[in-house]
């Protein structure tokens, strides 16, 4: 492909070498006696909703109907996402920035948390697409029903409505990434290993990078 690449990156397990939301379980679990039962249950969950087990719906809503969120807890764990940056990344963190205006993050996560964490990368909050939260019973969290990457083909349509200049590429360790491929919403997509290989993820994938700058540097 000719032209500069439009860049478009996962969060967790990518950007950073954690599962954002279960690091929040794990803030939410906090002295609770079955902390290490319900947190190893939400990473389980996690897992097969990263390798196409089941939907991202159902990941989430499976997660999230486990904990009890309050807005107290997102400081904690953005300082805990700022500490865990994916080596290479954080290697590369002044490369990323010099082409910042040509990346974006699309995450089935949360802004609340992945905004504030990637301006520690340089890159622009306002390229931020992920899902948000609103303020639920008893003044607990919950996901806003009108989160743009709370469905299977959502950062693919979510992807398509920005009309990114093109090539695309995506890079990502998870099935929801490589369905961006599939479904039409890049034009390469880039299997990120560094933190977790995920068999079935990278069979699909245009390529596989074990680091930063092996996506950054291969073919596109």
């Amino acid at each position: 492909m000719s032209g500069q690449p439009t860049w478009i990156f996962d969060f967790d397990s990518t950007l950073v070498r954690v599962e954002a939301l279960d690091e929040l379980a794990d803030i939410a679990l906090a002295g609770r006696h079955d902390h290490a039962e319900v947190l190893g249950r939400i990473r389980d969950i996690t897992n097969q909703g990263m390798e196409g087990a089941i939907t991202i719906q159902e990941s989430l809503q499976r997660r999230l109907q486990l904990l009890t969120l309050t807005p107290g807890m997102l400081p904690a764990l953005v300082q805990r996402l700022e500490s865990s940056f994916t080596p290479s990344v954080w290697r590369g963190r002044e490369r990323l920035a010099a082409m910042r205006d040509r990346v974006w993050v699309v995450s089935g996560g949360c802004r609340e948390w992945i905004a504030p964490t990637v301006e520690r990368l340089g890159l622009r909050a306002d390229h931020v697409v992920a899902n948000w939260l609103r303020p639920g019973a008893g003044g607990a969290m919950e996901l806003d029903p009108a989160s743009p990457c709370a469905v299977d083909s959502g950062k693919a349509d979510a992807i398509q409505a920005l009309k990114l200049a093109r090539p695309r590429v995506m890079v990502g360790d998870g099935m929801t990434d490589w369905r961006v491929r599939e479904l039409g919403a890049c034009e390469r997509f880039v299997c990120f290993t560094e933190v977790v290989h995920r068999h079935a993820v990278a069979h699909k994938a245009d390529a596989v990078a074990d680091c930063l700058e092996r996506a950054l540097d291969g073919p596109h």
